[in-house]
C-alpha cells in the first residue's frame, strides 16, 4: 500500500497484480479515491511541475492550536531595504474584542469583514493606512481594560510597520503633492472624486485601485449615479494614472480627491445645483441644446456640435439605441428621489436625440436650455386669403388628436387613431412651414424627415419607419414626411419595387397614432389608397402678388441689420415670381453680400443678386 502522512487522504494503487511482467491498470477514473501529487522547487527558468515525491523540506505548520491562542499572527518576511531585516507580511487577527473595535475604525470599507475568524491584513495594509487617524481617536477613547489592551498591541505592531509610509504620506499631503509609488496613500474609498468631462467638473465615488505592471500605471475604479430611463443607481468608471518621476502636485493630477481642491466649497456647490437640475431631467423633456454632444460610431467615440432642438429620454434612448444603452446596478437601491451627497456624484450628461442631426446623443446638461416658443408661428404662414381658413382648420384637427378628442377608433385595435394630412402644391408655397408652424404653437417637437432618410429598399423604409411611427407618440410629437410622392404614387405593374414600398408606407399608417402632415408636389399622382387614411386634404395654390409682398415684408422685418424698403421697393420684388424658400434663400445670400461690404444690407444689395439669378435688374419706381 502506498505510504499515508499526515494531513493527507490514503493514496490508492490502481494496480491489478498479474503474473505479466506488464503492470495492468484498472479503467480511467474507475477507483473511489484520491492519488496525491505534489509541486516540485521552481527551476532556474522559475518553472514548476508535479510529481508523486513528498517534498524532502516539509515542516510543522507555522499556525496550530497554540498559535490559535494569541490576540495576533505576525507574519514576517526578510527585508531587503538596508534599513531593517524584518518586515511584516501579513497579520492574521484573532482576538475577539479588537475585532469589535476594528469594526468601528474600519466600518464600511469596502472588501472588510471584521467579523470573520480569521481577520487578515496583508502588504501595504490599504484600510490600515487609509483609516489611521479614526483608529488613533477611538484607541484615545476605548474604556474597556481588555480591549485597550489588546488595541494597544495593535497600535505597537502596525506603528512600527506603517510609521514610514504614513510620515510619507503626512508629508507629501502637507506641500500638496504625491508620487507615484503612493497615489493610493490618497485615494480612501467612497472618497468623493474630482475630474473632468468636456472641460466641466464633475464627481465621482472611489472604489478601488490596481497598479498595472505592464503599463506603470495606477487603474482608479470610481462608480457615478445615473438614471437608466426607470431609476437611479451607479455605473463604475475607470480611469489612468499614467507613471511620473518625482513628485507632481495632487491636482495635477488627471482626477484627485475633492479634499485637496482648493476651492472644495464652491465646486461641491455647483456640483450639487447642476445634480439637482439632473434630477428634475428625469424622463422626458423638450429642450434647446447648442454645445459638444458625444455619440458612437462603429464602436468609436464620436464628438458631435449640436445647435437643435433635442429630446432627453433615457428609456428610449435604450430601446432605439440599445448598443450603447444605460444600464446601472441592480444592487445599489437608490430611493426615487436622491440625497444631497447622492446629487453631486451624479452623471454631467443625459441622454437623447436631436432632432436636426438624428442621432441619438449623451448631452452636456448645462449646455441645455428652455425653448423660446415662437408664439406668431401661425401668423407668418402666408395663404392666399380664398384659404386662410385652412389654417384653423388644420390646427384644429391637430390639438383635438393631442387631446384625443377624437373617439370614432377603427373597430380593430389600435388603428386609425392617428390624424393624417397630405398637403400638396408646388415646392416654396408653405407646405414644410404649416407642419412647423401647427408644432411651435402646440409646443411639441417636430420630427421632419424626407423620403431619403427611409432609405431605399423595402426591409430599410420598413424597419426605419417602425422605429420612427413608435418613437413619434411617445412624445407627442409632430411627424412630417416632406416629399413623400415616392411613397404614395399610383401603383403599377411596370414598378413592383415601388409598389412594394407603398404597400408598406400604407400598412404603417394604418396603426399610427399621431399626427403626421405628408407633403407633395403632384396630387395627381397619389395612389387611390391613400384617400381613406388620409383625413385632411389640403391643395395649395402658388403664391399670388399679396402673398408674396407678405413674405417679402415677413422677412424683410425678421433680418437684422437691414436698411428700410419703400413701399414700391417691396411691391418691385414681389412682382418676380419667387416662392417663400426662395425669396429667404435670396435675403440670405444677400445679406451676405452686404456684410462683406460692411454695410446694412439694403434694396441694391438685393437687387443684384436678384439681377445675378434673374439675369436683369430691378426698378423701382
Amino acid at each position: 500500500m502506498s505510504q499515508v502522512t499526515e494531513g493527507s487522504l490514503p493514496e490508492a494503487t490502481n494496480k491489478i497484480d498479474t503474473n505479466d511482467e506488464t503492470p495492468q491498470y484498472s479503467a480511467r477514473g474507475s477507483i473511489c479515491n484520491t492519488h496525491n501529487v505534489y509541486r516540485t522547487k521552481p527551476d532556474e527558468n522559475g518553472e514548476t511541475s508535479w510529481t508523486k515525491e513528498l517534498p524532502d523540506t516539509l515542516t510543522e505548520p507555522a499556525e496550530d492550536a497554540e498559535s490559535a491562542q494569541y490576540a495576533l499572527i505576525v507574519r514576517n518576511e526578510k527585508c531587503y531595504d538596508g534599513r531593517k531585516s524584518l518586515s511584516i507580511h501579513s497579520v492574521v487577527i484573532q482576538s475577539e474584542p479588537l475585532k469589535q473595535f476594528l469594526g468601528k475604525a474600519l466600518e464600511r470599507y469596502p472588501g472588510v469583514t471584521t467579523t470573520l475568524e480569521r481577520l487578515e491584513f496583508k502588504t501595504p495594509f490599504k484600510p490600515l493606512v487609509h483609516r489611521w487617524e479614526n483608529i488613533l481617536k477611538l484607541r484615545d477613547e476605548e474604556q474597556d481594560p481588555t480591549t485597550k489592551e489588546h488595541v494597544d498591541l495593535f497600535y505597537r505592531i502596525f506603528e512600527e510597520g506603517l510609521r514610514d509610509i504614513l510620515a510619507r504620506k503626512a508629508d507629501m499631503i502637507r506641500n500638496g503633492v504625491i508620487t507615484h509609488s503612493l497615489v493610493w496613500t490618497i485615494f480612501e474609498p467612497d472618497d468623493i472624486i474630482v475630474a473632468s468631462s468636456g472641460g466641466r467638473n464633475r464627481a465621482l465615488l472611489f472604489s478601488e485601485d490596481e497598479f498595472s505592471c505592464r503599463s506603470q500605471a495606477w487603474m482608479l475604479t470610481c462608480r457615478y449615479i445615473d438614471y437608466d430611463g426607470e431609476q437611479f443607481g451607479f455605473r463604475d468608471e475607470e480611469f489612468k494614472v499614467p507613471s511620473f518621476v518625482g513628485t507632481t502636485p495632487i491636482t495635477s493630477l488627471p482626477i484627485f480627491p475633492l479634499k485637496f481642491h482648493p476651492d472644495k466649497v464652491a465646486i461641491r456647490e455647483s456640483l450639487l445645483a447642476r445634480g439637482k437640475s439632473w434630477e428634475a431631467h428625469k424622463g422626458y423633456h423638450y429642450k434647446q441644446y447648442e454645445g459638444s454632444a458625444i455619440g458612437f460610431f462603429n464602436h468609436r467615440l464620436l464628438k458631435y456640435h449640436v445647435k437643435s432642438r433635442i429630446i432627453i429620454d433615457t428609456e428610449a434612448f435604450n430601446v432605439f439605441h440599445a448598443s450603447k444603452s444605460v444600464r446601472v446596478k441592480d444592487e445599489d437601491e437608490l430611493s426615487a428621489e436622491l440625497t444631497d451627497d447622492q446629487r453631486v456624484v451624479t452623471s454631467p450628461m443625459v441622454h437623447g436625440y436631436s432632432l436636426k442631426d438624428k442621432e441619438w446623443l449623451q448631452f452636456y446638461l448645462d449646455c441645455t436650455r428652455d425653448i423660446e416658443w415662437n408664439s406668431r408661428a401661425f401668423d407668418c404662414l402666408v395663404l392666399p386669403r380664398d384659404q386662410e381658413n385652412l389654417k384653423d382648420l388644420i390646427l384644429a384637427f391637430a390639438k383635438a388628436q393631442s387631446k384625443q378628442a377624437d373617439s370614432f377608433d377603427d373597430v380593430v385595435q389600435g388603428k386609425g387613431r392617428g390624424i393624417i394630412m397630405q398637403l400638396s402644391g408646388p415646392p416654396g408655397v408653405g407646405k414644410t412651414l404649416t407642419a412647423e408652424s401647427v408644432a411651435e404653437v402646440m409646443q411639441v417637437p417636430l420630427y421632419a424627415m424626407s423620403a431619403g432618410d427611409l432609405g431605399s429598399s423595402a426591409d430599410s423604409v420598413e424597419d426605419r419607419l417602425k422605429d420612427i411611427l413608435r418613437m413619434i407618440p411617445k412624445w407627442g410629437a409632430v411627424l412630417l414626411l416632406d416629399e413623400a410622392d415616392v411613397f404614395m404614387e399610383t401603383r403599377s405593374f411596370a414598378n413592383l419595387e415601388r409598389n412594394e414600398l407603398v404597400s408598406i408606407f400604407l400598412r404603417m399608417l394604418e396603426y399610427y397614432e399621431g399626427i403626421l402632415f405628408l407633403t407633395t408636389n403632384r396630387a395627381e399622382n397619389i395612389d387611390p389608397a391613400f384617400e381613406s387614411r388620409v383625413h385632411v386634404s389640403l391643395a395649395y395654390s402658388p403664391l399670388n402678388f399679396d402673398s408674396r409682398r407678405h413674405i417679402w415684408a415677413q422677412f424683410l422685418d425678421r433680418t437684422a441689420n437691414t436698411a428700410q424698403l419703400t413701399d414700391a421697393q417691396i411691391d418691385c420684388l414681389a412682382e418676380v415670381d419667387l416662392n417663400g424658400r426662395q425669396i429667404k434663400n435670396l435675403l440670405k445670400t444677400a445679406g451676405l453680400l452686404a456684410w462683406s461690404q460692411e454695410q446694412e444690407m439694403g434694396f441694391k444689395h438685393i437687387e443684384t443678386v436678384l439681377g445675378l439669378r434673374e439675369s436683369k435688374s430691378l426698378q423701382a419706381n
